[in-house]
């Protein structure tokens, strides 16, 4: 007999939790019964998985190369349980969603309520992102995702959402604002320090900022308001965002920059990604 996926998953274990003690604990599979998964597949494969020299159970690197190539194998079974789960439910009992952090509150809170009340069985994980919308939906880290900047239109399914546009905006009281009007330029604007939000994942995004500005990165939309409505910076929010503050006068529209950005909203889910009742409930309410 060939290895069974029952070993992988077993060598899996073990690389995650360090030991076999707790890889039986994570598999609820006796801890002799592990050990003997493993035996089993060392003979099978013909080289050692396990390095037991530590107090820490490691892999070799054989085994390490090994679990590399399995782990496909582990991910496609998660994703036929997924789907068997949906086969006898008719519900997701997992659903994954992210939507960019400038996408206005009230359209999704609605969403997100009525998935509450149709599906209290579903498990729902909501990310907010910026800039990332797109590689987590390709990464399968969400379900489906609401973001700008849609690049990849040959594996995503896809609806245009409703755009927003982003003000470029300064504090009522900043120096900038005390200059004469001839001088208030971009070239300006760019001695003060430019308020952005960098891109959640690790692949630092960015978008549309002036290469000779002085940069302060802020790791979500809320710091950034709050950093230029307390004079230190400026920097594009969505109007929808700062509609008080511009009646109240607390914050100004630089207008006559043109640096203003609309931007585009795509609702997206990958094209391989099987319509369940709560996902289809999601990309029917947009």
């Amino acid at each position: 007999m060939w290895i069974t996926i029952e070993q992988i998953q077993c060598l899996q274990a073990v690389k995650d939790f360090g030991s076999i003690n707790g890889a039986s604990q994570s598999l609820n599979k006796a801890k002799s019964a592990v050990s003997y998964s493993i035996k089993r597949l060392d003979e099978q494969l013909g080289f050692a998985t396990l390095n037991r020299d530590h107090y820490r159970i490691a892999l070799t690197l054989k085994g390490e190369a090994f679990l590399g190539k399995a782990k496909p194998l582990l991910k496609e079974l998660a994703q036929l349980k997924e789907e068997v789960q949906k086969i006898a439910s008719g519900v997701e009992t997992k659903m994954a969603m992210s939507a960019s952090a400038i996408f206005p509150n009230d359209t999704l809170h609605k969403v997100l309520y009525k998935i509450m009340q149709d599906f209290p069985s579903t498990e729902f994980t909501f990310h907010r992102e910026i800039l990332s919308g797109e590689k987590m939906l390709l990464d399968d880290l969400v379900d489906i995702a609401i973001f700008e900047n849609l690049q990849n239109k040959l594996d995503l399914e896809f609806k245009q959402l409703d755009g927003v546009s982003l003000k470029l905006v300064i504090c009522a009281d900043h120096p900038f604002l005390k200059l004469p009007k001839k001088q208030q330029t971009m070239q300006s604007l760019t001695q003060f320090p430019h308020i952005i939000q960098r891109s959640t994942l690790k692949d630092d995004n960015t978008m549309g900022i002036p290469d000779e500005s002085i940069r302060w990165t802020v790791s979500d939309i809320e710091s950034k308001k709050e950093l230029i409505l307390n004079n230190l910076g400026w920097g594009r929010l969505p109007s929808h965002f700062i509609e008080k503050e511009l009646k109240q006068k607390k914050i100004v529209h630089l207008k006559k920059l043109n640096y203003d950005h609309q931007v585009d909203f795509f609702l997206c889910k990958k094209k391989d990604k099987a319509f369940g009742p709560v996902l289809k409930h999601i990309w029917d309410s947009f």
